[in-house]
Protein backbone atom coordinates (compact mmCIF):
# COMPACT_ATOMS: atom_id res chain seq x y z
CA UNK A 1 0.00 0.00 0.00
CA UNK A 2 1.49 3.23 -0.58
CA UNK A 3 2.70 5.41 2.19
CA UNK A 4 1.65 9.19 2.68
CA UNK A 5 4.38 10.15 0.80
CA UNK A 6 3.59 9.15 -2.14
CA UNK A 7 -0.19 9.60 -1.43
CA UNK A 8 0.81 13.55 -1.10
CA UNK A 9 3.11 13.39 -4.06
CA UNK A 10 2.22 15.48 -7.44
CA UNK A 11 0.79 13.56 -10.18
CA UNK A 12 3.30 13.29 -13.30
CA UNK A 13 3.37 16.08 -16.14
CA UNK A 14 1.71 15.87 -19.11
CA UNK A 15 3.71 14.38 -21.99
CA UNK A 16 4.12 12.58 -25.51
CA UNK A 17 4.40 9.93 -23.33
CA UNK A 18 1.18 9.84 -21.15
CA UNK A 19 -1.36 7.20 -21.66
CA UNK A 20 -4.69 8.11 -21.93
CA UNK A 21 -7.87 6.20 -19.95
CA UNK A 22 -11.68 7.57 -19.80
CA UNK A 23 -15.32 6.60 -19.14
CA UNK A 24 -17.28 6.14 -22.50
CA UNK A 25 -21.06 6.64 -21.46
CA UNK A 26 -24.15 8.59 -21.92
CA UNK A 27 -24.47 10.85 -20.00
CA UNK A 28 -21.01 10.89 -18.47
CA UNK A 29 -20.20 14.13 -17.25
CA UNK A 30 -21.50 13.59 -13.65
CA UNK A 31 -19.16 10.89 -13.01
CA UNK A 32 -16.77 10.45 -10.09
CA UNK A 33 -14.40 8.20 -11.82
CA UNK A 34 -11.94 10.69 -13.21
CA UNK A 35 -11.31 11.81 -9.83
CA UNK A 36 -10.62 8.07 -8.68
CA UNK A 37 -8.82 7.00 -11.47
CA UNK A 38 -6.86 10.17 -11.74
CA UNK A 39 -5.85 10.11 -7.58
CA UNK A 40 -4.46 6.33 -8.22
CA UNK A 41 -2.41 7.63 -11.27
CA UNK A 42 -1.19 10.34 -9.13
CA UNK A 43 -0.44 8.13 -6.02
CA UNK A 44 1.43 5.19 -8.05
CA UNK A 45 3.16 7.32 -10.14
CA UNK A 46 2.38 6.46 -13.18
CA UNK A 47 1.85 8.65 -16.15
CA UNK A 48 -1.16 8.51 -17.11
CA UNK A 49 -4.59 10.88 -17.40
CA UNK A 50 -7.88 9.30 -17.13
CA UNK A 51 -11.08 11.65 -18.96
CA UNK A 52 -15.29 11.47 -19.21
CA UNK A 53 -16.22 10.97 -22.82
CA UNK A 54 -19.92 11.73 -22.69
CA UNK A 55 -20.66 9.95 -25.77
CA UNK A 56 -23.84 8.54 -28.37
CA UNK A 57 -21.23 7.46 -30.62
CA UNK A 58 -22.01 3.58 -32.23
CA UNK A 59 -20.05 0.48 -30.40
CA UNK A 60 -18.21 0.28 -33.99
CA UNK A 61 -17.28 3.96 -33.88
CA UNK A 62 -15.92 3.52 -29.86
CA UNK A 63 -14.02 0.19 -30.62
CA UNK A 64 -12.15 2.30 -33.57
CA UNK A 65 -11.53 5.05 -31.65
CA UNK A 66 -9.94 3.20 -28.89
CA UNK A 67 -7.48 1.69 -31.50
CA UNK A 68 -6.85 4.48 -33.68
CA UNK A 69 -6.57 6.43 -30.77
CA UNK A 70 -4.20 4.19 -28.59
CA UNK A 71 -6.55 4.83 -25.81
CA UNK A 72 -5.00 2.23 -23.02
CA UNK A 73 -7.94 1.24 -21.31
CA UNK A 74 -11.65 2.30 -20.75
CA UNK A 75 -14.62 1.86 -18.49
CA UNK A 76 -18.21 1.79 -19.75
CA UNK A 77 -21.61 1.84 -18.93
CA UNK A 78 -24.88 2.90 -20.12
CA UNK A 79 -25.52 2.26 -23.04
CA UNK A 80 -21.81 0.18 -23.66
CA UNK A 81 -21.84 -2.50 -21.22
CA UNK A 82 -23.72 -5.14 -23.40
CA UNK A 83 -23.14 -3.79 -26.97
CA UNK A 84 -19.50 -3.71 -26.93
CA UNK A 85 -19.04 -6.93 -26.01
CA UNK A 86 -18.85 -8.77 -29.55
CA UNK A 87 -16.16 -6.37 -30.93
CA UNK A 88 -13.81 -7.36 -28.22
CA UNK A 89 -10.77 -9.38 -29.34
CA UNK A 90 -11.03 -11.36 -25.65
CA UNK A 91 -13.29 -11.53 -23.16
CA UNK A 92 -12.29 -12.87 -19.17
CA UNK A 93 -14.44 -15.85 -17.85
CA UNK A 94 -16.98 -14.02 -16.07
CA UNK A 95 -17.73 -11.23 -18.91
CA UNK A 96 -17.92 -14.72 -21.22
CA UNK A 97 -20.63 -15.50 -18.34
CA UNK A 98 -22.29 -12.12 -17.27
CA UNK A 99 -22.38 -10.71 -20.99
CA UNK A 100 -21.36 -7.72 -20.28
CA UNK A 101 -18.45 -5.73 -19.88
CA UNK A 102 -17.23 -2.16 -18.10
CA UNK A 103 -13.85 -2.51 -18.37
CA UNK A 104 -11.46 -2.47 -21.58
CA UNK A 105 -7.58 -3.03 -21.60
CA UNK A 106 -6.18 -2.10 -24.70
CA UNK A 107 -2.88 -4.55 -25.27
CA UNK A 108 -1.60 -2.96 -28.62
CA UNK A 109 -5.02 -3.10 -30.41
CA UNK A 110 -6.27 -6.47 -28.93
CA UNK A 111 -8.88 -5.40 -27.04
CA UNK A 112 -10.14 -7.04 -23.80
CA UNK A 113 -13.15 -7.09 -21.90
CA UNK A 114 -13.89 -7.58 -18.00
CA UNK A 115 -16.67 -6.70 -15.72
CA UNK A 116 -15.62 -5.95 -12.37
CA UNK A 117 -19.49 -4.74 -11.20
CA UNK A 118 -19.96 -7.36 -9.35
CA UNK A 119 -16.19 -7.64 -7.39
CA UNK A 120 -16.59 -3.98 -6.86
CA UNK A 121 -19.90 -4.77 -4.87
CA UNK A 122 -18.33 -8.15 -2.82
CA UNK A 123 -15.25 -6.02 -2.51
CA UNK A 124 -17.55 -2.95 -0.42
CA UNK A 125 -19.28 -5.92 1.46
CA UNK A 126 -16.26 -7.51 3.06
CA UNK A 127 -15.01 -3.73 3.82
CA UNK A 128 -18.17 -3.45 5.53
CA UNK A 129 -17.78 -6.66 7.44
CA UNK A 130 -20.64 -8.44 6.06
CA UNK A 131 -19.81 -12.19 6.04
CA UNK A 132 -21.19 -13.27 3.05
CA UNK A 133 -21.18 -17.25 3.69
CA UNK A 134 -24.47 -16.55 5.93
CA UNK A 135 -26.29 -13.92 3.75
CA UNK A 136 -29.57 -14.56 2.70
CA UNK A 137 -29.68 -12.28 -0.24
CA UNK A 138 -32.62 -10.76 -2.22
CA UNK A 139 -31.41 -9.06 -5.45
CA UNK A 140 -33.70 -6.84 -7.37
CA UNK A 141 -33.00 -6.71 -10.96
CA UNK A 142 -31.86 -8.84 -13.62
CA UNK A 143 -29.37 -6.41 -15.95
CA UNK A 144 -26.05 -5.92 -16.67
CA UNK A 145 -24.86 -5.02 -13.31
CA UNK A 146 -27.43 -7.32 -11.29
CA UNK A 147 -25.44 -10.47 -13.48
CA UNK A 148 -22.33 -9.42 -12.45
CA UNK A 149 -23.34 -8.97 -8.89
CA UNK A 150 -25.01 -12.43 -9.32
CA UNK A 151 -21.59 -14.32 -9.98
CA UNK A 152 -19.86 -12.27 -7.78
CA UNK A 153 -21.86 -12.96 -4.81
CA UNK A 154 -22.04 -16.91 -5.89
CA UNK A 155 -18.23 -17.04 -6.10
CA UNK A 156 -17.78 -15.39 -2.61
CA UNK A 157 -20.25 -18.48 -1.11
CA UNK A 158 -23.42 -16.90 -0.09
CA UNK A 159 -25.63 -19.19 1.29
CA UNK A 160 -29.02 -18.19 -0.67
CA UNK A 161 -29.40 -15.50 -3.75
CA UNK A 162 -33.15 -15.01 -4.85
CA UNK A 163 -33.26 -12.96 -7.98
CA UNK A 164 -36.18 -10.69 -8.53
CA UNK A 165 -36.71 -9.34 -12.03
CA UNK A 166 -39.34 -8.77 -14.58
CA UNK A 167 -40.34 -11.55 -16.75
CA UNK A 168 -40.63 -9.46 -19.56
CA UNK A 169 -38.01 -7.18 -19.37
CA UNK A 170 -35.28 -7.25 -22.29
CA UNK A 171 -32.58 -8.99 -19.47
CA UNK A 172 -35.03 -12.17 -18.31
CA UNK A 173 -33.51 -14.27 -20.94
CA UNK A 174 -29.80 -13.07 -20.13
CA UNK A 175 -30.31 -13.44 -16.09
CA UNK A 176 -32.00 -17.37 -17.13
CA UNK A 177 -29.13 -18.31 -18.85
CA UNK A 178 -26.67 -17.18 -16.81
CA UNK A 179 -28.76 -19.31 -14.12
CA UNK A 180 -29.03 -21.95 -16.28
CA UNK A 181 -25.23 -22.62 -16.13
CA UNK A 182 -24.40 -21.66 -13.15
CA UNK A 183 -26.96 -24.51 -11.92
CA UNK A 184 -26.73 -23.94 -8.23
CA UNK A 185 -29.64 -25.10 -5.58
CA UNK A 186 -29.17 -21.78 -3.67
CA UNK A 187 -29.87 -19.53 -6.53
CA UNK A 188 -33.43 -19.05 -7.58
CA UNK A 189 -35.41 -16.52 -9.39
CA UNK A 190 -38.55 -15.21 -8.87
CA UNK A 191 -40.58 -12.66 -11.31
CA UNK A 192 -40.90 -9.25 -9.79
CA UNK A 193 -44.83 -10.55 -8.70
CA UNK A 194 -43.80 -13.15 -6.03
CA UNK A 195 -42.08 -9.70 -3.88
CA UNK A 196 -45.44 -9.55 -1.86
CA UNK A 197 -45.68 -13.37 -0.21
CA UNK A 198 -41.68 -13.89 -0.58
CA UNK A 199 -40.56 -14.98 3.17
CA UNK A 200 -39.22 -11.79 4.69
CA UNK A 201 -37.87 -12.60 8.16
CA UNK A 202 -34.71 -14.67 7.22
CA UNK A 203 -33.31 -12.18 4.90
CA UNK A 204 -29.93 -10.56 5.79
CA UNK A 205 -29.29 -8.32 2.83
CA UNK A 206 -31.44 -6.40 -0.07
CA UNK A 207 -29.19 -5.15 -2.70
CA UNK A 208 -30.66 -3.01 -5.31
CA UNK A 209 -29.34 -3.45 -8.83
CA UNK A 210 -31.90 -1.77 -11.05
CA UNK A 211 -32.35 1.64 -12.27
CA UNK A 212 -34.86 2.73 -10.10
CA UNK A 213 -34.09 5.42 -7.79
CA UNK A 214 -31.84 6.95 -10.64
CA UNK A 215 -31.96 9.70 -13.09
CA UNK A 216 -35.43 10.09 -14.33
CA UNK A 217 -36.77 7.49 -11.58
CA UNK A 218 -35.21 9.55 -9.18
CA UNK A 219 -37.54 9.82 -5.98
CA UNK A 220 -39.25 6.26 -6.76
CA UNK A 221 -38.16 2.95 -4.92
CA UNK A 222 -38.26 -0.75 -5.89
CA UNK A 223 -39.81 -1.65 -2.63
CA UNK A 224 -42.48 0.28 -0.51
CA UNK A 225 -42.42 0.98 3.12
CA UNK A 226 -44.54 -1.89 3.99
CA UNK A 227 -42.50 -4.22 2.32
CA UNK A 228 -39.01 -3.01 3.90
CA UNK A 229 -41.29 -3.36 7.18
CA UNK A 230 -41.31 -6.90 7.33
CA UNK A 231 -37.70 -7.38 7.36
CA UNK A 232 -35.60 -7.83 10.35
CA UNK A 233 -33.49 -4.89 11.44
CA UNK A 234 -30.65 -6.81 11.58
CA UNK A 235 -31.21 -6.77 7.52
CA UNK A 236 -28.82 -4.43 5.32
CA UNK A 237 -29.99 -2.56 2.78
CA UNK A 238 -27.48 -1.70 -0.22
CA UNK A 239 -28.27 0.07 -3.74
CA UNK A 240 -25.86 0.24 -6.22
CA UNK A 241 -26.74 4.00 -7.30
CA UNK A 242 -24.56 6.73 -5.79
CA UNK A 243 -26.70 9.84 -7.75
CA UNK A 244 -28.08 10.62 -5.58
CA UNK A 245 -26.41 9.50 -2.22
CA UNK A 246 -29.70 8.25 -0.51
CA UNK A 247 -32.03 6.76 -3.04
CA UNK A 248 -36.16 6.63 -2.20
CA UNK A 249 -35.02 2.99 -1.31
CA UNK A 250 -32.54 3.50 1.55
CA UNK A 251 -34.71 6.57 2.57
CA UNK A 252 -37.27 4.59 3.47
CA UNK A 253 -35.24 1.61 4.50
CA UNK A 254 -33.41 3.79 7.17
CA UNK A 255 -36.32 5.05 8.30
CA UNK A 256 -37.27 1.45 9.30
CA UNK A 257 -34.09 1.81 10.99
CA UNK A 258 -32.16 -0.73 8.74
CA UNK A 259 -28.44 -0.11 8.31
CA UNK A 260 -28.26 1.41 4.59
CA UNK A 261 -25.50 1.59 2.13
CA UNK A 262 -25.49 3.24 -1.15
CA UNK A 263 -23.12 2.84 -4.38
CA UNK A 264 -20.11 5.02 -3.39
CA UNK A 265 -17.97 2.10 -2.11
CA UNK A 266 -19.07 -0.14 -4.83
CA UNK A 267 -17.91 2.62 -7.20
CA UNK A 268 -14.72 2.82 -5.56
CA UNK A 269 -14.08 -1.23 -5.52
CA UNK A 270 -14.59 -1.34 -8.71
CA UNK A 271 -12.59 1.43 -10.21
CA UNK A 272 -9.56 -0.59 -8.23
CA UNK A 273 -10.15 -3.45 -9.72
CA UNK A 274 -10.14 -2.21 -13.37
CA UNK A 275 -7.16 0.20 -12.45
CA UNK A 276 -5.31 -3.19 -11.33
CA UNK A 277 -6.57 -4.90 -14.60
CA UNK A 278 -4.85 -1.95 -16.91
CA UNK A 279 -2.15 -1.56 -14.22
CA UNK A 280 -1.09 -4.05 -12.59
CA UNK A 281 -0.48 -2.01 -9.82
CA UNK A 282 -2.89 -1.53 -6.21
CA UNK A 283 -5.15 0.83 -5.95
CA UNK A 284 -5.80 2.80 -2.02
CA UNK A 285 -9.13 2.48 -1.95
CA UNK A 286 -10.22 4.24 1.58
CA UNK A 287 -8.52 7.71 0.98
CA UNK A 288 -10.77 8.10 -2.44
CA UNK A 289 -13.55 7.03 -0.94
CA UNK A 290 -13.45 9.56 2.38
CA UNK A 291 -12.38 12.14 -0.62
CA UNK A 292 -15.54 11.72 -2.82
CA UNK A 293 -18.21 10.79 0.41
CA UNK A 294 -17.89 14.70 0.39
CA UNK A 295 -18.58 15.13 -3.22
Amino acid sequence: MPNNAEISSAPLPITGQTALYGLVAHPAHHSLSPMIHNYGFKVQQIAARYMAFDSQASAAEIATSIRALNIRGLNLSLPYKETMVPLMSELTANAQLIGAINTVKNDHGHLIGTNTDGLGLVAALTAAQVNLATQQVILLGGGATARAILLALVEAGCSQITVIQRANSQHYQQMQALLAQLQLPQVICQPWSALTNLAKTNVTLVVNATSIGFGQQQGHSPLTANWLSCLATSCQVWDVIYQPRQSALLTLAAARGLTTHNGLAMLCYQAAASFEFWTGQVFPVPPIYQLIKQK
